[in-house]
């Protein structure tokens, strides 16, 4: 039977790392492997070969029907519960290392907002209350679970933002109006941790915050873990099955 190596997509520091981790590695069909922030589509798929099997963290409809009709494999590895536990927690530690370049303040004096409480949401919470901050928490769900890490839990609505030094947001929708937008203090710092931006990042950098999004932080700030992580799924589903 032949083998085929495996063909890594490199569009950050992660994926050069799990090009290395992954040399001289083979697999039974084609198998190409992508950043989790990309999205493969009906284009991506045009380069891939009929049958093969396609490492992903993100796909979309049309995809799917491309995919299933040229027995083509998508793994979407971002659904795999340890992928993301991981994930998170690495994108935690880079919201930690944000918070710490940019404020003057120790972490102890900081009052912090963190927007969303799902996989994301909860490690950023807990790393932030292990070191001291005080910790504010806006969901609303889990929220017995988001009381056992932080002050206080509020709703995500309405959004007074005066209190805060920081604010997290990993809500991937626009929740944030104008509004809310215009009780921010001069030199809060925002970080938007998801895919789209809850607020509007331009009004509140007009306004005097220190605002922006901060896509595939794990590449940024751990990319050989980052890039571990792949590679662990991919030996988990290729290799460990069998």
């Amino acid at each position: 039977m032949k083998n085929f190596f495996i063909t890594v997509h490199e569009t950050d520091e992660r994926m050069y790392y799990l090009k290395t981790l992954l040399k001289g590695k083979k697999a039974d069909v084609p198998t190409h492997v992508y950043a989790p922030n990309i999205i493969v589509d009906t284009r991506v798929l045009e380069d891939i070969e009929d049958g093969a099997y396609v490492f992903c963290g993100r796909t979309n409809e049309e995809a799917e029907l491309l995919a299933n009709s040229r027995n083509i494999t998508l793994d979407v590895y971002s659904k795999d519960e340890k992928f993301q536990s991981i994930n998170s927690r690495l994108t935690a530690e880079g919201a930690l290392k944000i918070i710490l370049e940019k404020t003057v303040k120790g972490l102890f004096d900081l009052n912090v907002l963190v927007i969303g409480f799902g996989r994301t949401g909860a490690a950023v919470a807990r790393i932030l209350s292990d070191n001291g901050a005080k910790l504010t928490v806006a969901s609303s769900s889990s929220v017995r679970q988001a009381y056992a890490i932080a002050e206080h839990v509020i709703q995500p609505k309405s959004f007074d933002f005066a209190p805060y030094d920081v604010i997290v947001n990993t809500v991937p929708k626009p929740i944030i109006t104008d509004k809310d937008t215009m009780t921010l203090a001069d030199g809060t710092l925002y970080i938007d941790l998801a895919s789209t931006s809850a607020i509007n990042l331009e009004y509140a950098r007009y306004l005097g915050a220190d605002a922006s999004l901060y896509p595939a932080l794990p590449a940024k700030i751990a990319p050989f873990s980052a890039g571990k992580a792949i590679f662990d799924y991919i030996q988990e589903v290729l290799w460990k099955t069998k």
